[in-house]
């Protein structure tokens, strides 16, 4: 995936391309820098065919295919959700296309752009055998960072690294949304070019999974009075406490799994490397640690599953269930 856009640049197409997965930012920003690599201002109107959903048959797409482009030298064929790579879809139309590729014109470049993709499907093969199939996963805690930086450099901005730990915090990790918030940023400080944390504090949108964060946080400091008031306050958010109790057994469990793994003698890097967060939350889930024991935490998971299954067949008030677990374990007492 990294060679693609330096490929593109020097005017080096695949055949075909596949596109799928579940972080949809990156492939827009994909698929807008191949249609501008091949289609240059002005040749989009007479060169560029898209097909979105059941518009996408195998005849169409080939007709379209074998079209020559008008003064240009490539025409773009686009597919969108066409279910072709998929068990249950259209998989039947896009076998028509297996032999096809192999006999592209040189005239033209074919992408799919899908959310789903399995790689045991006929076309996906054909796909990857001619041209190139890439999945864009949703990224880590460390990736994110990484471009996080990136876009401020762009920009003519920058943030130490424990502003943009508290933006890591902050924020929610759609990367579309990340986006949204660094330009909010950016507006704000007007000619300022460094983002302080004051910024984030008084700009950004305080996700979902940061105000259960801090609830947590609340937990494993023995403040049942902050841990409930957050979770009533998410309520009158109209947030789901189903949702809530999903990511306080996330959190719940990654302070397990950090514990469990401080305790082998592994790093702080390493561990953050293993479970895909950053530095400063593996600090935090080690902190948090001490409020039980190994086996209290694996009880406390233990605790969210049943709770969890308790809702699903009706035995507890998903809300009540819930607010009993927090008051629970962010009481006084220990749970060995």
């Amino acid at each position: 995936m990294k060679t693609l856009k330096k490929n593109w640049k020097n005017h080096e197409f695949g055949r075909c391309y596949l596109f799928y997965g579940a972080e949809t930012y990156l492939i827009r920003e994909y698929e807008a820098a191949l249609t501008k690599a091949i289609l240059p201002e002005g040749a989009e109107m007479m060169n560029h065919d898209i097909f979105e959903e059941k518009r996408a048959t195998a005849a169409a797409i080939m007709d379209a295919a074998e079209t020559l482009p008008f003064l240009n030298e490539k025409r773009l064929v686009t597919v969108r959700n066409s279910e072709f790579f998929q068990k249950g879809g259209r998989k039947e139309e896009g076998e028509k296309l297996k032999a096809f590729l192999a006999d592209l014109p040189e005239t033209v470049c074919l992408l799919f752009i899908e959310e789903k993709a399995e790689k045991t499907n006929g076309l996906y093969k054909a796909v990857a055998k001619y041209g190139q199939a890439v999945e864009f996963k949703k990224p880590t805690e460390k990736d994110l960072g990484t471009w996080i930086k990136k876009r401020c450099k762009e920009n003519g901005v920058e943030m130490s690294e424990g502003v943009l730990n508290l933006f890591l915090q902050t924020v929610d990790h759609d990367m579309e949304n990340i986006d949204g918030e660094l330009q909010k940023l950016m507006a704000y400080k007007g000619e300022e070019t460094e983002i302080k944390a004051e910024d984030i504090r008084a700009v950004c949108t305080v996700s979902l999974e940061a105000r259960v964060f801090d609830l947590v946080r609340a937990v494993a400091e023995k403040r049942p009075e902050k841990a409930v008031q957050i979770y009533r306050t998410l309520l009158s958010m109209k947030e789901s406490p189903y949702m809530v109790l999903s990511l306080i057994t996330r959190q719940f469990r990654l302070i397990l799994e950090t514990m469990l793994l401080s305790q082998s003698g592994m790093t702080n890097d390493a561990i953050g490397a293993r479970l895909e967060i950053r530095d400063f939350a593996v600090k935090e889930y080690l902190r948090q640690s001490k409020r039980f024991s190994a086996e209290g935490w694996k009880h406390a998971v233990r605790d969210c599953l049943q709770v969890d299954l308790d809702i699903k067949s009706g035995k507890a008030a998903e809300e009540t269930a819930v607010e009993l677990l927090i008051m629970k374990y962010s009481g006084e007492s220990t749970i060995r």
